[in-house]
């Protein structure tokens, strides 16, 4: 098993010939100070995030039997994500922002909308700690083609971890929650 263990500056770096002739400036000898009294632990990989095709952008039809570009409510994506892991002893927490682009279709009923989306664990699946489903509400763009970005903000997944567990090894899943009809959209759209 490969033991990584933080550097420590030793004191015999500092015994060189030029600090003791004072041919080095002071700043430069604070400098060393302070990365020899710096100690730093090893930091474990966060778990990665990803993004699926199929569930990175979802196209909302008005209701009825109409499919083409004048029947389009909106279309949102994910466009990607920032944050950060904090380990514990018994788990990791990935903490992060979600970011979304919205554009308004020529079918839109204007007004405030909900756009589901999903955090998945799929280590976990098919328990329900396995994908969580969230709601955004974000008003439609005002005019057809408009495209808006917005943040939500404060995306959290908790996942536990056994002894030895690495929390890199654990896949976290971001995407936007379609129907079965938007999915296979999506999908039918991949394939062209």
């Amino acid at each position: 098993m490969l033991t990584l263990r933080p550097f420590r500056a030793c004191s015999r770096l500092f015994r060189s010939q030029l600090v003791r002739k004072g041919l080095l400036g002071l700043p430069l000898i604070l400098a060393l100070g302070a990365l020899a009294s710096c100690q730093r632990g090893f930091v474990p990989p966060c778990p990665p995030v990803r993004i699926d095709n199929a569930t990175a952008s979802l196209t909302k039809f008005k209701t009825g039997p109409g499919r083409d570009v004048t029947d389009i409510e909106y279309q949102v994506e994910v466009l990607g994500y920032k944050g950060q892991c904090d380990y514990s002893k018994d788990s990791v927490a990935v903490k992060f922002d979600v970011d979304f682009a919205i554009t308004g279709g020529p079918a839109a009923k204007g007004g405030s909308t909900p756009i589901y989306y999903f955090v998945a664990l799929p280590q976990f699946f098919p328990a329900d700690a396995g994908k969580r489903i969230m709601q955004v509400i974000h008003r439609l763009p005002s005019k057809a083609g408009e495209r808006e970005t917005f943040t939500e903000s404060g995306v959290y997944a908790k996942i536990p971890l056994k002894k030895d567990d690495a929390g890199a090894a654990y896949d976290v899943y971001v995407g936007l929650q379609p129907d079965n009809e938007q999915l296979e959209y999506n999908r039918s759209r991949e394939r062209q």
